[in-house]
């Protein structure tokens, strides 16, 4: 709670200048990766069906085996509460924006200093974000940064019941488990071999998935983003990105491989993603079906500013989401420790 002790230096007349220490703008990011799903319910289920098995080829007068699609996994997301409140006392919200002559602060820097809206997109975009970095693990423990009510325990697993990035994802049909996650710092070399990689997934059935890794996501700024944007533009002048080509030879080699688009994902620090972690994944699998899921039951609701009543009279104003982020099957991404 806030009250006019908390604002001794702005509330002295000598003041001339206040300013707002907060972001211009707060994009929702996570939507750049994920799918998002309106569901109003507490809980949403997903469970996985594989399509046919691969033809059969038989003689003449043989009879054919039957087939059937296979019934997958099934993720089951809870909503969680996502929150903010203001509390300030009456006299100091009535000194620094209401009083006629003596407003200390004025209309546009109230409405960014008491942006409930950016913060709840700021707690969203830190919570997805976190979910990527510790997907290793089977479940983390999420604090918000500079929050006021300690951590809360998020689920990682997809619905195989294993981690976010794994190499123990099980196949529906009881085939080779698969694998989403390696090592490696970002490069051009990596960056092939993470390619090379994701080609040989197999669907529920062991049939190809026919899937490619044209999207790759990076911590704004940090080196690895810097030289993906380097590696991109190399690969679109058609040139081969690297100070030594593939072969010995005194030719220069066209470029191997596709370009591909590139996300930054905001530098947050905490749980979010380091600035060495990277992460691809195939845009045509970011859908109800594949991918990040970001699942939203009731809206952003933010009351308006009212009097608690509750033994003082303090001024209240809440923010409140009833959401979840998390995935049920990452088939079409790939993750990179970068260690």
């Amino acid at each position: 709670m806030s009250s006019t002790s908390s604002y001794l230096t702005i509330l002295d007349a000598r003041v001339k200048k206040i300013y707002p220490v907060t972001a211009p703008t707060v994009a929702e990011e996570y939507t750049k990766y994920s799918n998002n799903t309106t569901w109003n319910e507490l809980q949403y289920v997903m469970t996985g069906v594989t399509g046919l098995s691969m033809g059969q080829v038989i003689a003449d007068g043989q009879v054919p085996a039957s087939d059937a699609p296979i019934q997958g996994n099934t993720k089951t997301f809870t909503q969680a509460i996502f929150t903010n409140r203001v509390r300030l006392t009456k006299q100091s919200y009535y000194y620094m924006f209401t009083a006629k002559k003596g407003a200390k602060i004025d209309a546009s820097i109230k409405s960014e200093v008491l942006n409930l809206k950016n913060s709840i997109v700021h707690l969203k975009n830190y919570y997805a974000q976190s979910v990527l970095a510790n997907g290793a693990s089977t479940s983390f423990s999420f604090t918000p940064i500079g929050g006021f009510q300690g951590s809360v325990t998020v689920d990682t697993t997809t619905a195989d019941t294993v981690a976010l990035w794994s190499a123990s994802h099980t196949r529906e049909d009881g085939g080779a488990n698969w694998s989403n996650t390696t090592t490696g710092a970002f490069s051009f070399a990596g960056l092939l071999a993470m390619r090379s990689l994701h080609a040989g997934k197999k669907d529920g059935r062991g049939l190809p998935l026919m899937s490619s890794l044209n999207t790759f996501m990076f911590q704004d700024a940090s080196t690895a983003f810097f030289l993906a944007s380097s590696i991109k533009k190399t690969l679109e002048s058609g040139k081969y990105p690297g100070s030594n080509p593939g072969t010995t030879g005194s030719f220069v080699d066209g470029n191997p491989t596709a370009s591909f688009e590139i996300i930054g994902t905001s530098v947050y620090g905490g749980s979010g993603t380091s600035s060495v972690q990277w992460f691809g994944f195939d845009s045509k699998m970011v859908n109800e079906n594949f991918g990040f899921q970001y699942i939203e039951s009731m809206p952003l609701e933010i009351s308006d500013l009212r009097e608690d009543f509750v033994g003082n009279l303090d001024l209240i104003m809440t923010a409140t989401l009833y959401c979840q982020f998390g995935a049920a099957d990452l088939r079409g991404w790939y993750y990179s420790t970068g260690a």
